[in-house]
């Protein structure tokens, strides 16, 4: 069984290596153990997945304990390393981030996102000179563990419409940049999906470009391949996987309750081979 600070080590090196990360995000153990069955190296977790397990809105509506509470469990559940998104840090002031970060190193995990958006319409990002100190103070957090933790901030003037697109484009390069500066291990855009947009954020941001590749509710644009072809370096997909599990519960549930069928089982696993999953995954974690 690997260390944290093997686990951590080889995550953070696949961000300096060749070819992409490709990041299929949890939401509870078990589907961790699912993903890390499938082969995946790295499994993340997504916020939003968690709270709507937890039957709450996405939006930092649990606690920071009870996230780090369950991405530990996530983290413990699988032998492959995990990291968390972690929202905006649970508070606006650079030692809540601090306190996030250090709360995430000792859950397990071996990075974490921490967003620039505040969830206020009013002020939908962080004043840049705040949000750079925000990640400031939790690389520092991360320098103080002594673990190689990858503090990946994420950059988000496209997902609350900031501007025209140009402008977004630009605020994000200037806001990439400075998180990198301030100690941000890999930069996060989510929202660009246009090839040549996508091809001048990896050109203009120093440092490794993580995107969302799917979202729920829409059509993913580019492969995963397309994405490598452009020079992203890694790739995620969010809650998009957990909101997909919800609406099959959701077509189940219309089945079950309008026509009495159960048709929904036609593609479910056997209980043995959930079973045998679970079982292997805890004697190698």
């Amino acid at each position: 069984m690997a260390t944290l600070h093997e686990k951590a080590s080889a995550f953070a090196d696949s961000h300096r290596g060749p070819g992409i990360i490709v990041l299929p995000n949890a939401w509870d153990p078990g589907t961790a153990v699912v993903l890390a069955g499938a082969g995946f190296p790295f499994v993340a977790t997504t916020s939003a997945g968690i709270a709507f397990a937890q039957g709450v809105p996405d939006g930092q509506h649990l606690s920071r304990s009870r996230m780090l509470e369950i991405a530990a469990q996530i983290a413990a559940a699988v032998d492959v390393p995990v990291t968390a998104d972690l929202e905006a840090g649970y508070g606006p002031r650079p030692e809540d981030v601090a306190a996030t970060v250090s709360g995430a190193v000792a859950a397990g995990v071996v990075g974490c996102n921490i967003e620039d958006s505040t969830g206020d319409r009013e002020r939908p990002l962080f004043e840049l000179e705040l949000a750079v100190e925000r990640i400031r103070a939790g690389a520092e957090a991360v320098a103080a563990s002594g673990v190689p933790f990858v503090l990946n901030a994420r950059v988000d003037p496209y997902l609350v419409r900031l501007g025209t697109p140009e402008e977004n484009l630009v605020e994000s390069i200037r806001r990439a940049n400075a998180y990198r500066e301030a100690g941000a291990g890999c930069l996060y855009v989510p929202g660009v999906s246009d090839p040549d947009t996508i091809e001048r954020l990896v050109r203009e941001i120093d440092g490794p470009l993580n995107v969302l590749g799917a979202r729920g509710g829409a059509d993913s644009v580019l492969s995963v391949a397309e994405l490598e072809a452009l020079g992203v370096r890694r790739v995620s997909i969010g809650g998009s996987l957990a909101v997909a599990a919800l609406a099959l519960v959701r077509r189940a549930a219309a089945e079950l309750r309008q026509d009495g069928t159960f048709g929904y089982t036609r593609d479910a696993m056997s209980n043995t081979d959930a079973n045998e999953l679970m079982l292997r995954a805890r004697r190698e974690a």
